[in-house]
């Protein structure tokens, strides 16, 4: 192939992909875009929130977060309870000291309290944050499946010997010997009564898995002892696989999905120790799985890309499986098809510097590109869930970050943490107030963010599971709140800022596209960026630090700021190149 051959179709691709005028939208007033961009833009909707006729079979999920495993930002009454509590005991505090607050999780809740104390309080806790009206209800708002996270101490079996599964000794605080099972049990006869489908979700390790409150044990700076040798927490853990699936697996046509381990870090937990974990879970859970039910076996992707999962648990690549000690023709645990095993992501744009600094436009685009990402690059391999999302765009919420830790929006995050930033604060913090209290533009910039999530991970991905069904405080992220100021669609696809097709409506993405494309002269040119400056300053900090970390998330698989011809063209450039050359090779 010679070289003006190989320029002359990539002048083909420029073409193809360059819009023509006859396609282009006009806006409403003056953006300071280029008939191009507008096209671009256009396009761009028109092609990601399509509908189509498998809609009706995708996962619409809520998730009862902070009710077996409990939260401090989603409850922060029950954390402040206790603390009162522990203040008036004769417990010596000072050892559970961080942050200026003694109990900053479940574990140190537990610890702090005693047992029978902290027992009895999170039984009053189960008993009153979720009840059958809420079933109830999730399913009359048109949910079609109810995700349920739950601990491994759920399976502890005696306190004061430290007993679990298999008579494996375990040394921890927690509150256990069935009593989050009840619960469990409770939440899964409600959900068959009301035709809803139940996803259980381990989500927390003995050890942590990694550091998060939401894991019930806060770490952030030091090693975690999920996986680590000489822990102990490796034997719990498959023994706790074991009691889960013997339990659960077969028990109930409700349970669609079992989730085996909820958001391990690779950053502080080798990626191949939970690659390992993976395949051994696979092993116990299809030696269990009655073949003809129809449940399915779940993985975290680990805060790892897009497309990280293709070739694991894929029957027509045993070699990549085969160092993990697994062959799919065995009788005993066979894969038969890569599809039986579906990626949960969770993805939020509120945990980095550089995604609060985002615009607007820049915010919906990073959502378009992450599920046009999951749809072109992973839904061949397995099905693909968002299985967490919200409607933040601040990480305001009180305790969000964690018990006594500010927020970055406005720049205290790195005044009660270790981690530091070159960024400047982007405001101030203004979505902890109440709905009510929120200006008409901050609405419209939640509503719309809300609605670009449902519209995408609908039209993209295997489906999506939404973050959190309810809250005290955290306004953002609780869907009863939303949904009674107005902000979350009812019905479920009912659409402020999309047509009923799904796409979005012009008038919207022009006006959306003006914000980011703001004139910069009196000529008209524009910026020819979806984000302002401080999207494109990352501190090193926070990429290689723990502050960097998207908690419950993944960043975008493209360049939200890259028209959409430019990207094509540098995947064929790049294509074309590596055939050229290999070409010359032979």
């Amino acid at each position: 192939m010679q070289l003006n051959t190989l320029l002359s179709v990539i002048g083909g691709v420029l073409a193809v992909s360059t819009p023509s005028s006859a396609t282009i939208i006009a806006p409403k007033g003056d953006t300071g875009l280029t008939p191009a961009q507008h096209s671009i833009l256009q396009k761009r909707f028109d092609s990601y929130y399509a509908s189509n006729n498998a809609n009706a079979n995708k996962v619409r999920g809520i998730t009862l977060g902070g009710w077996l495993v409990t939260e401090p930002y989603i409850t922060p009454t029950l954390y402040n309870y206790a603390t009162q509590l522990m203040a008036n005991s004769t417990h010596n505090t000072k050892r559970y000291n961080v942050f200026n607050s003694s109990i900053i999780d479940e574990y140190t809740m537990c610890q702090a309290l005693g047992y029978e104390t902290a027992e009895n309080i999170l039984a009053q806790h189960y008993d009153g944050w979720i009840n059958e009206t809420d079933f109830q209800q999730i399913a009359e708002d048109g949910f079609n499946l109810v995700r349920i996270p739950v601990g491994y101490w759920a399976w502890k079996q005696n306190h004061s010997t430290n007993a679990y599964p298999e008579g494996i000794t375990f040394k921890d605080p927690y509150v256990g010997e069935g009593l989050q099972l009840r619960y469990l049990n409770k939440a899964i006869a409600w959900a068959e009564k009301y035709g809803l489908n139940v996803w259980l979700d381990l989500h927390g390790a003995p050890g942590s898995q990694n550091g998060f409150d939401n894991s019930g044990q806060r770490n952030f700076y030091d090693d975690l002892d999920w996986l680590r040798d000489g822990t102990g927490t490796w034997n719990l853990t498959l023994a706790i696989w074991r009691s889960m699936f013997d339990e659960y697996l077969n028990s109930s046509s409700a349970i669609v999905g079992v989730e085996v381990m909820n958001e391990p870090l690779s950053t502080k937990i080798d990626i191949w120790d939970i690659t390992q974990a993976y395949y051994d879970a696979w092993r116990l859970f299809s030696a269990r799985e009655n073949r003809t039910a129809n449940t399915t076996f779940v993985i975290h992707d680990a805060f790892e890309g897009t497309g990280h999962w293709n070739l694991e648990f894929n029957p027509k690549y045993t070699n990549v499986s085969a160092p993990h000690g697994v062959g799919f023709n065995s009788s005993s645990y066979p894969l038969r098809d890569s599809h039986q095993v579906l990626v949960d992501h969770h993805h939020y744009e509120v945990f980095t510097d550089w995604q609060l600094a985002n615009t607007q436009y820049g915010r919906l685009m990073d959502i378009v590109n992450f599920g046009d990402s999951i749809a072109e690059q992973e839904l061949q391999y397995h099905p693909a869930v968002v299985g967490e999302w919200s409607g933040a765009i601040t990480d305001c919420a009180h305790w969000l970050n964690g018990v006594g830790v500010g927020a970055r929006y406005d720049g205290s995050y790195y005044k009660t943490t270790e981690y530091t930033t070159d960024d400047k604060p982007v405001g101030t913090c203004y979505s902890q107030n109440p709905i009510s209290q929120w200006n008409d533009t901050y609405k419209r910039d939640v509503r719309q963010f809300i609605e670009a999530q449902l519209a995408t991970y609908t039209a993209q991905t295997t489906g999506w599971i939404f973050w959190n069904w309810k809250t005290e405080t955290a306004y953002e992220w609780d869907y009863t709140q939303l949904k009674k100021a107005g902000l979350f669609p009812v019905p479920l696809d009912n659409y402020t800022y999309f047509g009923s097709d799904g796409k979005m409506l012009a008038d919207v993405s022009a006006s959306l596209s003006s914000e980011a494309y703001p004139y910069t002269s009196t000529k008209g040119s524009s910026s020819g960026s979806g984000t302002n400056t401080k999207t494109k300053t990352k501190s090193t900090k926070s990429h290689n630090g723990a502050a960097g970390i998207v908690r419950r998330g993944s960043t975008a698989g493209l360049d939200a700021n890259a028209p959409f011809y430019s990207q094509t063209l540098s995947f064929v450039t790049v294509a074309l190149l590596g055939g050229l050359i290999a070409a010359q090779l032979l």
